[in-house]
């Protein structure tokens, strides 16, 4: 097949580069058809390319973030999965042992189990009355914990228990929400405030359970251990002499000062006759003037003292034998009878009796 010459018109081979002719350049339709199909095929590859392109990074962003929350989704376990489903759901811990029930009341409610002291749980709140505090509703769906029995802090292992023994706060004191260093104030007492101590931890804390019902801890625990008679005091005791001082002292001053002033009334008193009068004498002389105390002495608990016609005595909520190894240990001589040794009047630690038996355990006595 020939081709012409675009120059002179005259016929030449198909595969010609130039005219036989005239010797003018020929275009061959097969070179020109070529160069088409290059065109045609370029403007299709840009949009190949660019969807190419977008499907990598599509793949990328999968295989990064969404195939691995899909895969940590799968391995949640179903308490976890149902706090994530449940926003209003919080994490509590038992600060005691405590019941679980089927609904969230006391009364008309079954126990169907019990939480041990440190468990953790999960659930919502649920209101209640004033005397329950509010239910935690586990999400496991196995019932309702009264929120009283709970904390949001993990408790302590307690190391001993305190019995839940009553305490009465002998100054100001701070109430931690936790043991840790860096524990929040929960509350600052006044002197005076009721707790209800439940048990000392390993790092010398107290857990104890405040009048609100809420669960704190106390720090120093020796120091608030020894102080459990009450605030401390010093005894200052003459056993030869029977005479006390410090603020002892003074609180016989007092009991003494009470007395004279009843005299003092008998005697500036008219009576009918001298046999009313000496009846009069009679019924005040024999009696006592008592004062209930609550403070510590080196970890004896005294309770009380008295001021008796002719003798004074000290009570304490401990039994005779450990009063008199305390004292023995202040350096007072004691004999085994409980009598301190060398004086002329007497003076010695017995258990208490009559009266003295509703102020204490055992009386320190001194006098004629």
């Amino acid at each position: 097949m020939s081709q012409l010459c675009a120059s002179c018109g005259a016929a030449s081979a198909s595969d010609a580069a130039f005219c036989a002719s005239c010797g003018r350049a020929l275009k061959p339709k097969i070179a020109a058809k070529s160069l088409k199909s290059a065109a045609n095929k370029g403007r299709w590859s840009v949009p190949f390319v660019a969807i190419a392109i977008v499907l990598v990074v599509a793949a990328l962003y999968f295989w990064l973030f969404i195939a691995d929350d899909l895969k940590r989704d799968a391995d949640m376990p179903a308490t976890e999965a149902g706090e994530a489903s449940n926003p209003n759901a919080q994490i509590f811990f038992a600060i005691t042992d405590a019941n679980l029930r089927d609904k969230p009341a006391i009364n008309g409610s079954v126990i169907l189990g019990k939480l041990p002291r440190g468990s953790q749980v999960t659930g919502t709140i649920q209101p209640g009355s004033s005397v329950d505090g509010g239910w935690l509703e586990l999400s496991d769906g196995n019932g309702f914990v009264a929120l009283v029995n709970l904390s949001q802090n993990q408790p302590p292992v307690l190391v001993k228990s305190l019995n839940d023994q009553p305490w009465v706060a002998d100054g100001f004191i701070d109430v931690w929400a936790t043991t840790l260093s860096d524990s929040v104030l929960l509350d600052r007492l006044r002197e005076g405030a009721q707790l209800t101590l439940v048990g000392t931890t390993a790092d010398n804390f107290i857990e104890v359970k405040l009048a609100d019902g809420r669960f704190g801890y106390l720090a120093d625990a020796p120091s608030i251990l020894a102080r459990l008679g009450g605030k401390p005091i010093t005894i200052g005791f003459n056993p030869q002499t029977c005479g006390f001082s410090g603020e002892i002292g003074a609180e016989f001053a007092k009991l003494s000062g009470q007395l004279r002033t009843q005299w003092q009334a008998l005697e500036a008193k008219e009576f009918a006759n001298e046999s009313a009068r000496q009846k009069a004498y009679a019924a005040v002389e024999g009696k006592s003037k008592f004062l209930r105390l609550r403070r510590s002495f080196e970890g004896l608990s005294l309770t009380g003292i008295a001021q008796h016609y002719e003798s004074q005595s000290l009570y304490f909520d401990d039994a005779p034998a450990k009063v008199m190894d305390v004292f023995r240990a202040q350096g007072f001589a004691i004999g085994r009878d409980g009598l301190f040794t060398g004086t002329d009047l007497y003076a010695g630690i017995a258990a208490t009796r009559g009266e003295g038996a509703a102020y204490g355990k055992s009386e320190l006595g001194c006098g004629v």
